[in-house]
């Protein structure tokens, strides 16, 4: 289910350990001008996924 959630809300779940921040572009982008503390680039996540339990809260931004 794709869920919108507000800015403060993806702040305090990541913090907490709940959630995962995974930004969708590539490395170039991600390490340039797109990267936000506590934030996955995709090439990592993608590496991550297979092991990840399926309950895991994703963020895509």
């Amino acid at each position: 289910m794709i869920k919108r959630i507000s800015a403060a809300d993806a702040k305090a779940s990541i913090q907490a350990g709940l959630s995962l921040l995974v930004c969708i572009y590539d490395d170039d982008k991600f390490n340039s001008q797109a990267h936000l503390e506590g934030a996955l680039p995709m090439s990592e996540f993608l590496k991550m996924k297979p092991d990840l339990a399926t309950d895991t809260d994703i963020i895509f931004y």
